[in-house]
């Protein structure tokens, strides 16, 4: 079986972005800024932001998208994450680049860039997903790094970036096998030798997704449900994306509300819980009857 072609044109647009952010992004950069022109530009190019993008400088790890009040601004010191993804009609292609100009960081990125080959390298001949995670966790320790334990790459499927199976960034027993026809990221972070290697959960929830789509009986949350299912089914969206329709105090309040109801999750800002630096370097691919094709 064939990949349907909204992953490859997914992945050959995340890959044009990726271009844009190396040549674009830079220290004196503003976080929303960024933020704003990398969604800009994935519609330019024809796809749609498959979740809000994430600016996780330093120890923020994951989960950070810049609001409309944002003042941040890359400094020279700084190893910023960038983790974006695009999806053409729901078909998801989810990537991330880490930036520095910091040349005490830069063996960092490389790792983490090695980490990612090597697990690739696993793929092409080996499906078990436990192997994957060995070939990260050896690299990282290889290099004098070590990866975070609690965070793993996935499977995605249409309109669910999370889907199914987890490829985590070291080895764990007993863990299914990759097989024809899954599309799946695999996304090491690898931090300092010392830091602590896992990550917990920050104050921040700026990320929200729809769980469930079911009539509450209350116009004003039903009406949003309508409006966010029309608009991403269950994708992950910013509250900056939609801030000027319906105010943004009124949409965090409608928002938390419909978190209460479970049916809508948020999530958390992840930070590396040693407060140290962290990179990340993400590939989408899929396996088909050509074997290993990566998209991104």
């Amino acid at each position: 079986m064939r990949i349907p072609e909204q992953y490859v044109k997914a992945g050959r647009t995340a890959r044009a972005v990726r271009e844009w952010i190396l040549a674009n992004v830079h220290s004196g950069s503003g976080l929303l800024e960024v933020a704003e022109k990398v969604e800009a530009e994935i519609v330019r190019l024809g796809g749609q932001p498959a979740f809000p993008t994430g600016l996780g400088v330093n120890e923020v790890t994951a989960h950070y998208a810049p609001q409309e009040d944002e003042t941040g601004v890359i400094r020279e010191e700084d190893v910023v994450k960038i983790d974006y993804g695009v999806h053409i009609d729901g078909y998801v292609a989810d990537t991330s680049i880490t930036i520095t100009e910091n040349p005490r960081y830069q063996s960092l990125l490389e790792a983490t860039e090695k980490a990612l080959q090597a697990a690739i390298d696993v793929v092409k001949h080996d499906r078990r997903i436990g192997e994957i995670g060995r070939a990260i966790d050896s690299t990282a320790t290889r290099e004098g790094f070590r990866p975070i334990n609690n965070l793993s790459g996935h499977t995605v499927q249409q309109y669910i970036v999370h889907a199914g199976k987890s490829i985590p960034n070291l080895y764990a027993p007993n863990l299914p096998m990759l097989k024809n026809d899954d599309v799946f990221a695999i996304e090491p972070f690898l931090t300092l030798g010392d830091a602590a290697g896992y990550i917990v959960e920050g104050p921040q929830e700026n990320i929200f997704s729809l769980i469930v789509r079911r009539r509450t009986g209350n116009r004003d949350l039903d009406e949003l449900m309508d409006f966010i299912w029309s608009e991403r089914k269950t994708l992950p969206f910013s509250p900056r994306w939609y801030g000027e329709r319906y105010g943004r105090v009124r949409l965090l309040g409608l928002l938390k509300e419909l978190e209460k109801r479970r049916l809508v999750r948020s999530y958390a800002t992840l930070i590396e819980a040693s407060g140290k630096p962290v990179a990340q370097f993400e590939h989408t691919m899929a396996l088909d009857d050509r074997g290993l094709v990566i998209l991104t």
